[in-house]
């Protein structure tokens, strides 16, 4: 499954500028949010939106000195009901996660050779803090009270890997520490926001589990938050170090036949 949506940025007018704003909104005449920033070469450049939401048409605009475009849409990101986490700044780290039914399911795929290898167990609880402060008046019988917006929800995750490769996901996705973008199936409720992740535990499971074996399980709080933006690191099939093991020289590259931008779309390393 796709986790992003590609967006072609093509600016008629040469400007020589090397960057651009993109914004998203569900039609074409907006409200738009911006999303991200996109690099531009000879007025052309290409965002990996892993922030999209899945099954709902968008439009995207893009904007830079001379002014917005508009371009062509709506896009669609089909979505099959997977739990997703992104960096918005670096697509090409995103994971999808899969399901297991019951408590006892996840036991069985302990020792089992078949089945998902990114598992998503379960939502904590979700608690949003009060803003509020009561401050004793003399001689009175109740307090001023002072209150404000309540905050936006913290919980937490947990997840079960079951292989080296997994594990492996999981550490470039956390490592940077900065927010993760959460999508998830509606069926949970409240979904697809901007989180925090706080100490992420990787932990084996139990005294009786062969520690060999590849399998942790994985807990972390969250605090829900404003998403960053800024310039991204491509996608997994988009990026510079994913091309250069693709090709490790030039002359294979140009044998290919693709244009620079099939391989900014990722075309090249994933046909």
């Amino acid at each position: 499954m796709a986790t992003s949506q590609v967006v072609h940025v093509v600016f008629g007018l040469a400007t020589g500028e090397t960057s651009a704003t993109v914004e998203r909104g569900l039609s074409a005449t907006g409200p738009w949010v911006p999303i991200g920033t996109v690099g531009l070469v000879s007025d052309e450049g290409y965002f990996y939106d892993n922030t999209a939401p899945f099954d709902v048409p968008v439009w995207y605009r893009a904007t830079r000195t001379s002014g917005p475009i508009v371009l062509p849409g709506p896009l669609t990101l089909v979505g099959d009901g997977a739990v997703v986490l992104s960096d918005p700044l670096r697509p090409w780290a995103d994971i999808e996660f899969r399901f297991c039914e019951t408590t006892q399911d996840i036991i069985s795929l302990v020792c089992s050779f078949t089945g998902p290898e990114l598992v998503w167990a379960r939502f904590g609880d979700r608690v949003r803090a009060s803003d509020a402060g009561l401050f004793p008046i003399l001689d009175a019988e109740r307090p001023a009270d002072v209150y404000a917006r309540r905050k936006d929800h913290e919980g937490s995750g947990l997840i079960l890997t079951r292989s080296l490769a997994a594990i492996d996901r999981m550490t470039d996705l956390f490592t940077v520490g900065g927010p993760l973008f959460l999508r998830a199936p509606a069926a949970y409720g409240r979904t697809d926001f901007h989180i925090q992740p706080g100490e992420l535990t990787e932990a084996f499971l139990g005294d009786r589990i062969d520690q060999r074996k590849p399998v942790r399980l994985w807990s972390f709080p969250y605090v829900v938050v404003d998403g960053p933006l800024g310039p991204q690191q491509g996608t997994e099939c988009a990026n510079w170090c994913a091309l250069s093991a693709a090709f490790p020289t030039y002359a294979t590259l140009t044998a290919t036949g693709d244009t620079w931008g099939e391989i900014a779309a990722g075309t090249t390393v994933c046909p």
